[in-house]
């Protein structure tokens, strides 16, 4: 049976709890700003991990330290490589880079374990800390992405209502030297204009259901737009409503739906917010 002291435990214990925390901080934490400045500021702290295990004696604590910077540095280069969609070759080619970096490693250890000075340590993790400071105060003060709805003027519906009809587009233009996550405002639309003949049939001495409306900005899942790029995305309508095919109908931009419920009926697109109402079918 193995002999695990105290000291063993709690090291071990201490550099599981590290990696965990920065694998989640990778892959889990909602981040505001580019993935780049997210990355750089994971492999400062990582530096400083590092920098640790090169300033002890303890051999125990600098293979541990290791295995944090190996593990951690293992998921952040799959996190990057799936944030800018680099493909299957790049992320093979890439590991066997890293496996190629570590067997070179290896036969630069001295004779208390060490790869790097204590000085030598410190100031690797001063420069990458100042990077990502740099790098860091360059993505807020760029302030990110600009999105840009743009509606059509009108939808024709020439089968079933349900079905997806595109009736707008969001371009998502990317100023900084960054690549940047898409994250499109919460866009929404409503009926406007009197659509009482459209609403949905219901049992007699009911009345019939308000015509319904819903909007859906295909913009996938964990987007993001490269350095000075821009992209765009399908928005389309989802319409409950009776008696529409083959039905045209005007699609206006808004600040927010309108209270009007006379006069032609219309489509109104506006970005919503949490301090204002709903959509409100008619």
């Amino acid at each position: 049976m193995v002999d695990i002291d105290s000291e063993t435990l709690f090291n071990g214990a201490a550099a599981a709890l590290t990696t965990v925390a920065v694998l989640f901080f990778v892959f889990n934490v909602e981040w505001g700003y580019s993935p780049v400045s997210k990355v750089l500021l994971a492999l400062a702290f990582l530096a400083g991990v590092f920098a640790v295990s090169q300033r002890t004696e303890d051999r125990q604590l600098t293979l541990l330290g290791y295995g944090v910077v190996v593990a951690s540095v293992v998921g952040v280069f799959f996190d990057l490589v799936n944030t800018l969609e680099a493909g299957n070759a790049v992320t093979v080619f890439g590991l066997l880079a890293l496996a190629l970096v570590l067997f070179g490693l290896r036969t630069r250890f001295d004779e208390r374990n060490h790869l790097l000075t204590a000085g030598g340590a410190t100031r690797l993790l001063g420069a990458l800390a100042v990077v990502a400071g740099v790098v860091l105060v360059v993505d807020v003060a760029t302030g990110g992405l600009a999105y840009e709805l743009q509606p059509g003027s009108q939808v024709e519906i020439t089968q079933s209502p349900r079905d997806e009809l595109r009736v707008a587009s969001v371009v998502a233009t990317n100023p900084t030297p960054l690549p940047e996550r898409v994250e499109t405002p919460d866009y929404a639309v409503c009926t406007a204009g009197d659509w009482s003949e459209y609403r949905q049939p219901t049992e007699p001495g009911r009345e019939r259901p308000p015509v319904h409306a819903d909007l859906n900005v295909q913009d996938g899942y964990n987007e993001h737009v490269m350095s000075f790029g821009s992209k765009t995305y399908p928005v389309t309508l989802y319409l409950d409503a009776a008696n529409v095919s083959g039905e045209t109908f005007s699609v206006r931009r808004t600040d927010a739906c309108p209270d009007d419920a006379t006069g032609e009926p219309y489509l109104a697109i506006f970005e919503s917010s949490s301090d204002r109402p709903d959509v409100r079918p008619v």
